[in-house]
């Protein structure tokens, strides 16, 4: 069976899941590129986007399941970014409702699981068997709860940390979104 080609981005989907568009913009002569961007609702960290592939009479667009399948079920807003040879025109495009991946289970990097244990242990909801397993050498059953707290923002800090650098790794072209001030 050939994969179907749509005319819009996708507005649901299933994680890892493929799905092919193709769209017309206006004075498509003047175009020189064509991204569409997802960006979560739930955490501006997490997005990814599809390049448009210029057809000469029309932009062809490609979502491999690679892209998603990793990714936590959730809403995307949808953002279309056109480049002309004049300038470049932004506007919305919707939302992508992404449904979790059934064979899939999105593997949690160490700080994340380490904030997830944290949050646990202070909210005295550890789950069972975990009474002896240490963070940074310390028994998790033996922290207190000030000292569990401070672990827990540092351990917040570099989850996120390792989010955007995942992100800046996943999105090379894209804006980091840092306020530059420049002096003359």
């Amino acid at each position: 069976m050939a994969q179907e080609t749509y005319s819009n981005p996708p507005s649901s989907l299933v994680a890892g899941d493929a799905y092919l568009w193709q769209d017309i913009p206006e004075d498509i002569a003047l175009v020189s590129a064509y991204v569409v961007y997802f960006r979560s609702v739930d955490d501006s960290d997490v997005s990814f986007s599809v390049t448009g592939s210029d057809q000469t009479t029309y932009f062809e667009f490609t979502l491999s399941g690679v892209t998603t399948e990793n990714l936590n079920a959730g809403d995307y807003v949808t953002t279309k970014a056109i480049t002309y040879s004049w300038g470049r025109e932004t506007s919305a495009a919707g939302k992508l409702v992404l449904s979790a991946n059934p064979l899939g289970n999105p593997a949690k990097k160490f700080n994340q699981r380490i904030v997830e244990l944290l949050e646990s242990h202070l909210e005295g909801r550890l789950p069972e068997g975990l009474e002896s397993h240490t963070i940074g050498g310390v028994p998790i059953s033996k922290i207190p709860l000030s000292e569990a707290d401070l672990l827990l923002q540092k351990y917040k800090a570099l989850a996120k940390r390792e989010q955007r650098e995942q992100f800046a790794k996943d999105n090379p072209n894209q804006a980091t979104g840092n306020t530059v001030h420049v002096h003359f």
